[in-house]
């Protein structure tokens, strides 16, 4: 900490050292996409980028590690000095995470918090499981001038919901200025201003949910969680071009010279262009799973009939290709430059924005 410069904002993580496994564990992704989706950053790496507006994430480092967990930036005291730069740390710290660890182990840490740090700063995360967040709500909950609720783990019904992953971090507690309570489970839906599911990503679950769990501690320091603009935005210049361009460029494909049959156009209807024109207007209505569904058959089948073609030519030596004609080449660089602009950054910013309920 004291290597950062003294205008750098931090975001100070205190935690039990027996969490750091399961701080540094790597979620196996949900359900709906198999054990390979997720993204292969640690839950505390996740933390890290869902507090980047506020600044760098430090924590004290574990006595005897050989390597640091990736995360936070970690600073490594003595043993004899260790609480004193804790309470330095508190105070320039504009936000505190404080993972709920077993039973009394952290009673200092958590006095000198609730004594020193004001409590819209202050923001507890549940992890591992409900037990663990008990524990520690019994054995602190005389520290909090309004005490602390339990668990929001009654059921799974939320997990079932959103078929999210089970992961180390499950719930967060935040404060108003007179410290009362408010504990939210990531992947909550219950803000009356917010659709929540618009900004969640099932394989980046800690990274997308935590923010929106908090909502409110960012709203006070005036920051929007990562990827989220301050307000609705109208529809951007890159989706009012990738839309056109890729039903041109689908009409194309799926017409083009020899023209098909009286059976095959309505085949070509039912399973290819109604699926498609489906998508396309999700994709102009800011669907975000469409819209990457859409890149994929739009960027894809361009490649992928290239390959095909290359195939037949070289290895079967077929006499002509399968590209019905060399309009295909334009048509599919058509689709590309559409995949391509419905992930421009201005696109993104547009989808996230949806997640506003009102304008």
């Amino acid at each position: 900490m004291d290597r950062l410069p003294q205008d750098q904002p931090v975001v100070l993580l205190l935690r039990s050292f027996a969490d750091d496994e399961g701080l540094a564990s790597i979620q196996r992704g949900s359900m709906r996409n198999g054990p390979w989706g997720a993204v292969s950053d640690t839950e505390e790496e996740q933390l890290r980028q869902a507090v980047v507006p506020f600044g760098a994430m430090v924590a004290l480092g574990r006595p005897g590690d050989r390597l640091p967990q990736v995360g936070a930036g970690r600073h490594y005291p003595s043993d004899l000095e260790w609480q004193s730069q804790v309470l330095p740390a508190l105070v320039r710290a504009v936000l505190v995470l404080q993972v709920c660890g077993p039973g009394r182990s952290l009673r200092w840490e958590v006095e000198q918090v609730v004594a020193r740090c004001p409590p819209e700063r202050l923001v507890l995360i549940g992890v591992r499981d409900a037990a663990q967040f008990e524990s520690f709500r019994t054995a602190m909950q005389d520290v909090f001038p309004k005490g602390l609720p339990p668990t929001s783990e009654g059921g799974e019904g939320w997990k079932e919901r959103w078929d999210g992953p089970t992961t180390f971090v499950r719930e967060t507690v935040w404060f108003d200025a007179d410290w009362t309570p408010h504990i939210t489970p990531l992947g909550s839906d219950d803000d009356p201003e917010f659709d929540t599911g618009r900004l969640i990503d099932p394989n980046a679950w800690v990274k997308s949910a935590f923010p929106m769990a908090i909502r409110p501690v960012y709203q006070r320091a005036g920051l929007n969680p990562p990827g989220l603009p301050s307000t609705r935005l109208s529809r951007p210049w890159p989706v009012r071009t990738a839309v056109p361009l890729l039903t041109f460029a689908w009409a194309a494909e799926l017409f083009l010279p020899p023209a098909p049959s009286g059976s095959d156009v309505l085949t070509i209807l039912l399973i290819v262009a109604l699926p498609i024109a489906g998508m396309l207007w999700g994709a102009w209505r800011g669907v975000r799973s469409v819209h990457t569904v859409l890149t994929l058959f739009s960027a894809g089948l361009p490649l992928a009939f290239a390959l095909v073609d290359g195939f037949a030519m070289l290895v079967l030596h077929a006499s002509e290709p399968l590209v019905r004609n060399l309009l295909l080449v334009p048509v599919g660089a058509v689709m590309v430059v559409g995949a391509l602009l419905l992930h421009h950054r201005d696109a993104r910013m547009w989808r996230a924005s949806l997640a506003y309920k009102t304008a």
